[in-house]
């Protein structure tokens, strides 16, 4: 089978652009022949990017239009489109591919990845409560926080997006939640298919874990918590303070939260470890006692947390969005309010203090991991490219 993948990035900046790579080598290895058009914003990384389109900064003023109809998407979908003759397309991000970008594929059967809300601001308010979401990232949720003029770009441009969306076959959506809102918004038929996981490195340092090492991995952004975060941290501390917080990640968090840091005397028991790669996070899952995934907004999945069950890690989330897919409270981990400083001190407390029950919901949580392999995975995505492509043969004839 001959697979077109379309994505808005060509670098590796995030779990989508991971999983991405994840998936298209694990599609080479079964035989299948697997291309790949990128934006070349940031810069494209050899072995994920085969072709490219312009892709600017829509922040820029007089830039928006590009939003809109970017002509070179358009061309360069064409034209690899005319030159690989894919069986089957898989579109995720389309932001910078432009609404032009998806008509390109009208001709070839389609899959849409949902990893994000990007398609769907600024109709959230309709689904969620507007505290969930609103002024959070760098979505036009409202128009007090993206500004009028952006606001009403934004509703035009999903408006063109959703004009396309009869040529796509399947919705694929990565967790139970955002099917819900996928079906809410007419974006049907929406698949659930459980996003993979990183397979386990196996050459992995065998240093013992930390005692009291607490980890927390992902954007330095306010939706993410990581002030909450550090408000429990300082009453855990109280009572354990030899209890030791390890923040991975890089955003616009990342100045204040030294200065907090700094501020309140923790340097000794919290540590910044900057952006870290796969292999250098998986040492880190299997070095620490305990995972803390304290998202103020709703995750549409959140993979850090099977990635670190995998490694028989218990994860402390506020179970926002899609992480009730893989957190069980009570089982695999437990669920706090980031909010609520107090517990979220005792959740983590508990898994500090209460042995026999760390050992119990380390074992679950590397059993619950099982069902995020990629070989199940690609399964069911062939399975969706093969009905896709017989669901255009039936419309053609």
């Amino acid at each position: 089978m001959k697979i077109l993948i379309v994505h808005d990035i060509g670098a590796l900046v995030g779990g989508a652009e991971y999983s991405l790579l994840k998936i298209r080598r694990e599609l080479t290895r079964r035989g299948h022949e697997v291309k790949t058009i990128t934006g070349d914003r940031p810069r494209p990384e050899p072995g994920f990017s085969d072709f490219t389109f312009s892709s600017k900064d829509a922040s820029v003023a007089g830039k928006l239009l590009h939003y809109l109809y970017n002509s070179s998407a358009k061309k360069t979908v064409a034209a690899t489109i005319e030159g690989f003759h894919p069986d089957v397309i898989h579109a995720c991000t389309v932001t910078m591919l432009s609404p032009a970008g998806i008509k390109a594929m009208r001709e070839t059967p389609a899959v849409m990845d949902l990893r994000d809300y990007g398609l769907m601001y600024p109709f959230l308010h309709k689904y969620l409560p507007r505290e969930d979401f609103c002024g959070y990232g760098d979505e036009a949720c409202c128009p007090q926080h993206a500004g009028y003029r952006r606001y009403y770009f934004e509703i035009l441009r999903i408006y063109l997006h959703r004009r396309r969306f009869g040529q796509i076959s399947t919705f694929i959506v990565n967790s139970n939640f955002m099917k819900k809102l996928a079906d809410s918004m007419g974006m049907k038929p929406a698949v659930y298919l459980e996003t993979p996981i990183e397979p386990i490195t196996k050459d992995l340092p065998g240093e013992p874990r930390l005692k009291n090492g607490i980890l927390y991995a992902g954007r330095l952004e306010p939706e993410k918590g990581v002030m909450e975060l550090l408000d429990g941290f300082e009453l855990v501390l109280i009572a354990h303070p030899d209890a030791e917080l390890l923040i991975a990640g890089e955003g616009s968090l990342s100045a204040g939260i030294a200065a907090r840091i700094r501020d309140g005397h923790l340097g000794k028991s919290v540590k910044l470890l900057g952006h870290l790669s796969k292999p250098e996070l998986q040492q880190w899952y299997a070095r620490v006692r305990l995972l803390v995934v304290p998202s103020l907004w709703p995750e549409p999945f959140g993979l850090v947390g099977p990635e670190a069950m995998a490694f028989g890690v218990p994860v402390i989330g506020s179970g926002r969005g899609g992480m009730t897919d893989w957190l069980d409270d009570g089982r695999n981990g437990l669920i706090a309010d980031p909010r609520d400083a107090d517990k979220m001190a005792g959740a983590i407390t508990t898994l500090l203090e209460d042995e026999g029950l760390h050992q119990e919901m380390s074992r679950r949580a590397h059993a619950s991991a099982d069902r995020f392999r990629l070989d199940l995975y690609i399964d069911k995505l062939e399975s969706l490219y093969e009905e896709a492509i017989a669901n255009s043969r039936r419309f053609r004839s």
